[in-house]
């Protein structure tokens, strides 16, 4: 699962549907990672019905990551959470069930673990699919800034070659810088549930949530309405969908034991500024990721464990073309560590997406254990949401 701090059988029912044609012949074993769901979840309250101006102020409230990460540490180890443990969970998993070896399914920042349990257990792993893949040597705050321009620039010129985007909001792009000034100003002020006054929305929030609903194209497609309301003085739709959010789910403490040791530790102050310049998201997630792993214990890595994971099983590696939180790039170099693989990019597809084709795709691959019949035809392009216009 990805995150990383999202459990597994949760999903249960969802994932029943999507391998429901596997499922004749094939068990579907999930496992929540320790640290998720029903292995010890690592949870954080990092927003308080009390306090919800600290939602709107930062991603990680410090004062709510410190509490976290000491009343996690009376109760675990947080030192015994990364991607090698979990790999060694799951291998005894597959041991203990008498499996031979497994078809591994991951997205997103599960992708990593993916590989991980690839390098470390090979003969446990009959194929591999990795959708919206993440590498495992790059630090992936570093790319998260150049990525959401992209998307927010794709956005831009998806809405003006719409007749009723166009109609509707055809000055967005200005529209859109000005609202970014007027909350780097400090200037944007908002009313919030149960309080009397008013509290400062600030720029590093808003463009974190903007962020989050470029990762598909469905989420994406009500931010120019969004935008305009903010242009309008109303930035009700942000707050309280920033106040309302229920991450109650989420282990935001293994999203803190994985990345502050296997990605925060790696970013270099010099590559910072190259990296955010000139986009709307700036260096602000940088920074206060880097604030929150100052509260949590790190692990030294083993040697190699960063370098390009490579593998000869049977692998299909999934991306979109519109996906917000993946680059095409990520897909194209883990790709290059593994020598029985092919690659697919379906048009107009966002972030770990599903749809009838490649679930054709995936059924073929399971069955046969090879990728040969997977070159052609590829997918579809999948058509645009429309954008929210009122």
């Amino acid at each position: 699962m990805g995150g990383p701090g999202e459990a597994a059988i949760g999903d249960a029912s969802w994932y029943a549907q999507l391998f429901a044609p596997l499922m004749q012949d094939r068990d579907l074993l999930l496992v929540d990672q320790r640290g998720t769901g029903r292995s010890g979840a690592l949870r954080c309250d990092l927003s308080s019905p009390q306090e919800p101006e600290a939602a709107l102020r930062d991603l990680f409230p410090p004062a709510a990551i410190k509490q976290c990460e000491e009343r996690l540490r009376a109760q675990a180890d947080l030192t015994q959470y990364g991607y090698r443990r979990f790999a060694n969970d799951l291998e005894r998993v597959r041991r203990a069930l008498k499996f031979g070896p497994m078809n591994l399914f991951a997205g997103s920042y599960g992708t990593r673990a993916a590989q991980v349990y690839v390098r470390t257990y090979p003969r446990g792993v009959r194929t591999v699919y990795l959708g919206s893949p993440v590498p495992i040597d790059v630090a992936t705050p570093l790319a998260m800034a150049k990525t959401a321009e992209t998307a927010l620039e794709r956005l831009f010129g998806e809405c003006a070659a719409d007749t009723a985007c166009n109609a509707a909001f055809p000055d967005l792009r200005e529209e859109f810088r000005q609202i970014f000034s007027r909350l780097e100003s400090g200037e944007v002020q908002v009313s919030i549930p149960h309080r009397a006054d008013t509290v400062q929305l600030s720029r590093g929030r808003v463009a974190e949530w903007i962020r989050a609903k470029l990762y598909r194209p469905k989420s994406a497609s009500i931010l120019p309405w969004v935008i305009h309301r903010a242009y309008a003085g109303d930035w009700s739709p942000i707050v309280d969908d920033i106040v309302s959010a229920d991450n109650s789910d989420f282990s935001f403490g293994l999203l803190f034991a994985i990345t502050c040791s296997e990605d925060v530790a790696f970013l270099r102050e010099a590559d910072i500024l190259p990296q955010t310049q000139g986009t709307f998201l700036g260096d602000d997630r940088i920074r206060q990721q880097r604030a929150a792993c100052g509260y949590w214990p790190k692990v030294s890595l083993p040697r190699g464990y960063r370098t390009l994971v490579h593998s000869s099983a049977p692998t299909l590696l999934v991306t979109g073309d519109a996906d917000g939180g993946t680059p095409l790039w990520y897909t194209d170099h883990v790709a290059l560590g593994f020598s029985n693989a092919v690659k697919v990019v379906i048009r107009g597809q966002g972030h770990t997406e599903w749809n009838d084709c490649l679930g054709r795709l995936y059924q073929r691959l399971v069955r046969s254990g090879s990728v040969q019949d997977l070159g052609a035809p590829p997918c579809e392009p999948i058509p645009s949401p429309p954008f929210k216009i009122t």
